[in-house]
């Protein structure tokens, strides 16, 4: 609440929770709402959050089901619970990973934490509509669920989203799938507004930052083209980042970095439990 308003956090709260379904390719139904109030709260505030919850529901077919609302004395608490539907029996997870798969990302990586990185120095300049666009990002993500159901429907073998960062998350889907990946870091979509308000971070905002919500997905080589036909056709757009490779002792992470030189990758992002996380 230093550097967001209760709109805004209303809309992220229910766009992370939506993320989740798109990443599964499902189409999102019902959400349940928990709060937790230190009984300070202004009603206006209250308003406001569930006004950012209800734009965010009604754009994506969300019905606001209930809930429950206790005393939280100590701080301001709020859970939600987001349940989607799948059509057919496929779906996707985060174990169908194979060997000569490609690797895919949605949309652009970075923004988010560099968004992040401007409210947190007060003091930066916001130079010009680029920065206000990267705060944005951080503050009203928006969960992909167009693309997440052309993904399950075109034959993507493996999907998440990016919550924790593409060198947090990855490793979790080469660990369900037993697999390991090769990233080209120079193919990695970054935001023009990243790499010049941030020419020292971005590539670290880009593969460590998290809070995109963009999908992160795997799919058989022979099906890149028809998918990313389709998912242009649904307004997105997808990048090959790297590939899928057999796992020898245990799943790793090589990259090839902007040198063009190939050399293991120590996975990890945000970290919720690391000191001072």
């Amino acid at each position: 609440l230093d550097w967001t308003d209760w709109e805004s956090l209303g809309h992220k709260a229910l766009a992370v929770n939506v993320s989740d379904l798109a990443a599964m390719g499902a189409v999102p139904k019902v959400a349940v709402v928990t709060l937790g109030l230190r009984g300070s709260e202004r009603v206006t505030d209250l308003v406001a959050l569930y006004t950012g919850m209800g734009d965010v529901a009604r754009r994506y077919g969300v019905v606001i089901a209930g809930g429950d609302i206790v005393r939280s004395p100590f701080g301001l608490a709020l859970h939600i619970t987001a349940l989607g539907e799948l059509l057919g029996v496929q779906r996707l997870t985060r174990g169908g990973a194979r060997p000569g798969d490609i690797i895919g990302v949605t949309g652009t990586l970075g923004a988010s934490a560099a968004g992040m990185q401007l409210l947190a120095d007060r003091g930066a300049p916001r130079q010009a509509v680029t920065a206000d666009l990267l705060v944005q990002a951080h503050l009203r993500p928006e969960p992909r669920v167009a693309l997440g159901q052309v993904l399950r429907e075109h034959g993507a073998s493996a999907a998440m989203d990016l919550s924790d960062g593409l060198m947090g998350d990855l490793p979790k889907i080469l660990a369900a799938s037993n697999v390991s990946a090769e990233v080209d870091l120079r193919a990695i979509p970054v935001a023009a507004a990243v790499r010049a308000l941030f020419p020292e971070q971005w590539l670290a905002f880009a593969t460590r930052g998290g809070e995109d919500y963009e999908l992160l997905f795997t799919v058989p080589e022979r099906t890149w083209d028809s998918m990313q036909q389709a998912l242009t056709a649904a307004g997105g757009q997808i990048h090959a980042v790297g590939r899928i490779l057999p796992a020898e002792d245990a799943p790793s992470i090589t990259v090839i970095g902007p040198d063009g030189v190939s050399r293991p990758e120590a996975p990890g992002a945000f970290d919720h439990f690391a000191p001072g996380g």
